[in-house]
């Protein structure tokens, strides 16, 4: 006859240790405040709108982008569109709110705002790659698509105001006028925004925009020697004589041209 088989005790759970404050009281976890989470989720949305488009972008991808659960991103937007409305807006407000304000040189103010764009561009590295592409047309947002335009239009309107200003100050002297500059501006800030990434990379783009933005200014003031000017926009001002520093700066050769001429 077989002994009797004795049913051993059951294993005690073991319990994950829990975050402890003072006093030995457990300590309970913090929520972060809804305008920081808000915040949180519409950045993580801008950065998977931009790399995985439409398609990708649900509320389970954008729950695990943020490190949050799916009912969580619900709690704070009641619903998908709301979070698109949040990133046109997360995006109006890292474009324009340190836009340089009117007065002083106008060329220092648009060497300002190219510092602070291309600043804001390489801490949010998917919103120029969000302005130049139709994804939220294809989630369904024109009207938030139509603002994204309108953004590219306030940021051409004030580099061109810029140099407009610049040139009725006299201080527009290069090879290039208003509508020619502010395509070398804009154009220079995307292409520092595509630069590539990897170690250190942000140091060497600011860098790289500092010896950019020389030679751009070198571009619209000029030196004191003459400089050709290619033909300007219709919409521009109409060429100003080439200014010279004086005759000591001239090359011999077209100063006696000029004198044979004469």
């Amino acid at each position: 006859m077989l002994p009797a088989m004795v049913p051993s005790a059951p294993r005690p759970r073991r319990r994950k240790p829990s975050a402890v404050g003072r006093g030995g009281n457990a300590a309970p976890r913090r929520r972060k405040p809804t305008q920081v989470r808000r915040s949180e989720i519409a950045d993580a949305a801008m950065r998977l709108i931009a790399a995985r488009g439409a398609r990708g972008f649900t509320a389970r991808s954008l729950a695990r982008e943020v490190g949050i659960t799916d009912g969580a991103v619900f709690r704070h937007f009641p619903s998908m569109d709301a979070v698109v409305v949040a990133v046109v807006e997360r995006m109006e407000s890292v474009l324009f709110t340190e836009l340089p304000v009117e007065g002083g040189d106008p060329l220092t103010r648009l060497r300002r705002f190219f510092e602070q764009r291309v600043d804001a561009i390489l801490k949010h590295p998917h919103l120029s790659r969000l302005l130049l592409s139709d994804q939220l047309a294809q989630l369904g947002a024109p009207g938030q698509a139509a603002r994204l335009e309108e953004f590219k239009h306030r940021t051409r309107s004030y580099v061109l105001e810029c140099l407009r200003e610049a040139e009725r100050c006299g201080d527009l002297r290069g090879v290039a006028g208003p509508e020619e500059g502010a395509v070398l501006v804009q154009g220079a800030v995307l292409a520092l925004a595509h630069a590539g990434g990897g170690a250190g990379a942000a140091a060497r783009l600011r860098t790289r925009s500092r010896k950019v933005w020389a030679t751009l200014e070198s571009a619209f003031r000029g030196s004191g020697r003459c400089v050709p000017r290619f033909p300007r926009s219709p919409r521009s001002a109409p060429a100003a004589a080439p200014r010279c520093a004086g005759r000591a700066n001239r090359p011999r050769s077209s100063a006696r041209t000029i004198r044979s001429s004469s």
